[in-house]
C-alpha cells in the first residue's frame, strides 16, 4: 500500500524552545502567550470586518466576514474556518483573558493577505446539540456564502473549508456526508483537517458528548475514501498520542484506493500552535495549506511513494 509523501514543516528556531516546553499538552493560554506578539490586533488595516451574521435562528448560529477594504474586479476564493473546542466548548474568537484575542482572527486575515475572502464560523456546541447538528450548521453557512459572498466580493462556486481539532473532526464528517449541504451536496471546492479525529469509537467522553456513546458507527473515514472532494491532512508532532492514531487510522483507508492525500507533519509544532502561527512569520503551517488552496502540491507531498 502507498502511504502519501510526508511533507515536514518546522517552527523558527527562536520559537522551538517554548513548544518544547509546552510538549504534548494542550495549553492554549501558554501557547497563545507565544504568538499573541507576533499577531495583528484589531482595527485591522485594509481589511473590512462584518461580525455576527446570522446564518440560523441559534445564537451559535453566527460567522464573521473579512474581506479586501479596496475590492477587485474579481470575484475571489472563499475560506471558510470552522474552530475547535473539544466538541463541547470553542468560539471563532478565542477569548481566556476578558479582552478579544488575536486568534482566530489571524487565519482570516491570513485568507484576505493571501487573496481571499475570509469567513469564520460558530456553531451548537454539544452536549446541547448532538450529531448531526453541527454538520447541518455547516451546511448551513455553506449556503448562506453560496446566497450571499457575492456581496462581499466572493465567488460562491470556489469555497474551501478547513478545521482544526474537533473542528476539523465536522468538517470531515461533513465532507464525508454531503447530504448535510446545500442541494445534498458540500458545495466546497477543497477541505483542510488540521489535528482531527476521524473514528470516534476509542475516543474519550467530549466526542461520546457529540456523536454518542454508539459513536463508532459515524466513522467520517468511508465517506471520505469515497469523496471526491480534495482534502489536505495535517498533525502536528506534539499532538497527543490520539491525534495521531486517528491520522493514522485515516491514512491507510484512503491510501489503500491508491489515492493518497498530501499529508504534513507538522514538525516541532503542538495542538494549538499551527492554527495561532497562521499570519505570522512562522509559515510552517500556512505555507503549505497556501500551496493546497492555490491548486498547488506542497512541495514534498503528493500521490505516495
Amino acid at each position: 500500500m502507498a502511504l502519501p509523501a510526508m511533507l515536514m514543516a518546522s517552527v523558527p528556531d527562536e520559537i522551538e524552545p517554548q513548544l518544547q516546553a509546552i510538549g504534548r499538552k494542550v495549553d492554549t493560554i501558554a501557547t497563545s502567550k507565544i504568538y499573541t506578539p507576533l499577531q495583528a490586533r484589531p482595527p485591522y488595516a485594509g481589511v473590512r470586518v462584518e461580525r455576527d451574521i446570522k446564518f440560523g435562528p441559534h445564537e451559535k448560529q453566527g460567522l464573521d466576514v473579512f474581506t479586501p477594504s479596496k475590492a477587485g474586479k474579481a470575484p475571489l476564493p472563499v475560506l471558510v474556518m470552522v474552530h475547535g473546542g473539544g466538541f463541547v466548548a470553542g468560539d471563532k474568537v478565542i477569548d481566556e483573558t476578558g479582552k478579544q484575542s488575536a486568534f482566530y482572527d489571524n487565519i482570516m486575515l491570513w485568507a484576505v493577505k493571501n487573496g481571499m475572502v475570509g469567513v469564520n464560523i460558530n456553531y451548537r456546541l454539544a452536549p446541547e446539540f448532538k450529531y448531526p447538528a453541527v454538520q447541518q450548521d455547516i451546511g448551513a453557512a455553506i449556503g448562506w456564502v453560496q446566497q450571499n459572498i457575492q456581496r462581499y466580493g466572493g465567488d460562491p462556486n470556489q469555497i474551501d473549508l478547513m478545521g482544526h481539532s474537533a473542528g476539523a473532526a465536522h468538517v470531515a464528517s461533513y465532507v464525508a456526508h454531503p447530504e448535510f449541504g446545500p442541494g445534498g451536496q458540500t458545495g466546497i471546492r477543497r477541505a483542510v483537517f488540521s489535528s482531527g479525529s476521524y473514528e470516534f469509537a476509542p475516543s474519550g467522553d467530549r466526542p461520546h458528548a457529540y456523536f454518542g456513546a454508539d459513536s463508532g458507527d459515524k466513522s467520517s473515514i468511508p465517506g471520505l475514501v469515497a469523496t471526491k472532494v480534495p482534502f489536505m491532512v495535517i498533525v502536528a508532532e506534539r499532538d497527543p498520542a490520539p491525534f495521531h492514531l486517528q491520522v493514522g487510522k485515516l491514512l491507510e483507508s484512503v491510501c489503500a484506493t491508491g489515492n493518497c492525500p498530501p499529508f504534513l507533519m507538522l514538525k516541532d509544532h503542538g495542538h494549538m500552535s499551527g492554527v495561532y502561527s497562521i499570519n505570522s512569520p512562522d509559515q510552517s503551517l500556512s505555507g503549505p495549506i497556501l500551496a493546497f488552496l492555490k491548486g498547488r502540491a506542497p512541495a514534498s507531498a503528493g500521490a505516495g511513494q
